[in-house]
This record gives C-alpha cells, sequence and structure tokens, in this order.
C-alpha cells in the first residue's frame, strides 16, 4: 500500500483546512494511506516511515514559515528523504513566504518536489479548497502507479 504523509503548522486553521482537504483528496484513491498530523503532533521519523510522498503545510505568520515547523524540519533533515515525492502548501497574508521556504528546504532534503506548490492568499475559498482536494487525488495517483 502507497503512503502518503501530510503534516502541516496552521496559525489560524486556514492551512490546517487546505491540510484536511488534500487528505480528503487523497484518501479517494484506493490503496492509498494518508497519514495527517499537525505539526506538534508529528513523530518523525515514524509519521513518514515507508511514505512515498510527503506534503508539509506551512503558514506565514509575520514574513516568516510558522515556527511550528522548525522541529519538524529539524527532524526530516536528519532522515535519508532523497527521492521522496515532496510538495509544499500553505495560506498567507501579505507576503507568501511559507511555501517557498518549504520548497528549498525539501530540496536540500535531495526531495522530487513538485513546484510551484499551492499557496492561498487569506481564507481558502472553495475554488482554492477545489484544488486542494484535486492535488490529494493527483498525488496519491501519481504513488500508487
Amino acid at each position: 500500500m502507497a503512503k502518503i504523509a501530510i503534516i502541516y503548522a496552521s496559525g489560524l486553521g486556514r492551512t490546517k483546512k487546505m491540510a484536511e482537504t488534500i487528505a480528503e483528496g487523497a484518501k479517494t484513491i484506493e490503496g492509498v494511506e494518508v497519514v495527517l498530523k499537525d505539526a506538534y503532533d508529528a513523530k518523525i521519523p515514524e509519521d513518514i516511515e515507508g511514505a512515498s510522498a510527503i506534503l508539509l503545510g506551512g503558514s506565514t505568520y509575520n514574513g516568516k514559515l510558522n515556527r511550528a515547523m522548525d522541529p519538524v524540519l529539524e527532524k526530516l533533515a536528519s532522515v535519508d528523504l532523497k527521492g521522496k515525492v515532496g510538495l509544499a502548501f500553505g495560506s498567507y497574508g501579505w507576503h507568501d513566504v511559507g511555501v517557498p521556504t518549504l520548497i528549498e528546504k525539501m530540496k536540500s532534503f535531495g526531495m522530487n518536489v513538485i513546484e510551484p506548490g499551492l499557496s492561498v492568499v487569506q481564507v481558502p475559498d472553495a475554488k482554492a479548497l477545489e484544488r486542494c482536494f484535486h492535488l490529494g487525488r493527483t498525488v496519491a495517483k501519481g504513488v500508487t502507479n
């Protein structure tokens, strides 16, 4: 069975909603296990063990990636992620910093990053959530083929 790990940090619940919707989309593909964790609850390396794809969500707060992702990224740096599929997503207010920061980190881990990721301004509307759902399905289809 293919596995997708989705780990996110969300200050106001916006990136959390994106993560949940991505997970819903991924779960529609048969043969895919989805692990969805808030950054505070994530256990690395256990939660990503055996994952073909790792999706990281991080909102932008005060012009920086949400600090709750820092311990996750530190622990991921000590795991061999070369060749794993990576995707970044998140919401922001004025300047998108979270998603580009996650992309650069994943690249530094040797991951095959899907770019440009998915960034949403403020609260994800119905159209943005539809994109999240389809993104989850697309990633899930990709890891099962």
